[in-house]
């Protein structure tokens, strides 16, 4: 009996300790994940309410999460996919400190949030003094790292993903603070294109085409001329169209 027992718990254990190898090949290449975060569509949407670190068989797509530890975490917009726990208004871009939403154990590293406009996260930026909230709102005031910089043009797209979606963003009718990262020139230079000059090509003479030959035809203007004629000696004999014949004599017209 006891020896069953052993056995018993033997194979528990061999099952529990699988390798992922084995466990892939029945349920799927598994995925690691740390915190909330949207459920894929095909497996039913929503949100995944679990906290701390576990897996799931479908990917985290690169533009909502950031890899911290070996772990995807979400810093999309939850509220766009049914989250109605605590949310915090944002607006513009801003630093996430990843370690402080997620614990797994990891040294402190920052990520950024690349959402434009105004949108939610069910975090606080805590301990993080270059906030300002205006407006209960969230607005980024510091310098952001070069990394910021170098990494927007991979994560700016997020805004295209956002921009159609249909949920209940935060209102924000305030005036930014001064500082605020989305209305700093020099980080988002704008573009001005000069205008390339316009040329205006002569007006073509008309061409006449035959026979795939091109003529060009060259219209004269006409000149007319009045002469005025000084009869000296002989008369000049008229026709009048078939109705007679005249002649004319000196300086009197006789009719036959």
């Amino acid at each position: 009996m006891k020896l069953r027992w052993l056995l018993v718990a033997f194979a528990c254990f061999t099952a529990a300790t699988a390798s992922p190898a084995l466990a892939s090949k029945k349920y799927g290449k598994q995925v690691r994940y740390a915190g909330i975060h949207p459920i894929s569509k095909g497996e039913g949407g929503g949100i995944c309410h679990i906290e701390g670190p576990h897996v799931h068989i479908y990917p985290a797509n690169k533009l909502e999460y950031r890899v911290y530890a070996d772990n995807n975490v979400f810093v999309g917009d939850p509220v766009a996919y049914g989250w109605d726990g605590p949310k915090y208004a944002y607006k513009g871009n801003h630093p996430i400190q990843v370690n402080a939403i997620v614990d797994v154990g990891a040294e402190p590293f920052v990520h950024y949030c690349y959402i434009d406009g105004p949108h939610f996260h069910y975090f606080e930026p805590e301990g993080q003094p270059d906030f300002k909230v205006v407006g209960d709102a969230y607005f980024y005031v510091g310098e952001p790292a070069p990394a910021y910089i170098e990494a927007r043009p991979a994560y700016v797209a997020i805004n295209a993903t956002y921009r159609p979606l249909v949920y209940t963003r935060p209102v924000i009718e305030v005036e930014p603070p001064s500082g605020w990262i989305g209305a700093r020139v020099d980080l988002f230079p704008v573009a001005i294109e000069a205008s390339a000059p316009v040329v205006v090509a002569p007006r073509p003479r008309p061409a006449v085409v035959t026979g795939g030959v091109n003529v060009d035809v060259h219209i004269p203007v006409p000149t007319i001329s009045v002469g005025v004629g000084v009869g000296v000696g002989g008369g000049v004999i008229v026709h009048d169209r078939g109705r007679g014949r005249g002649k004319f004599k000196g300086k009197k017209w006789k009719r036959h």
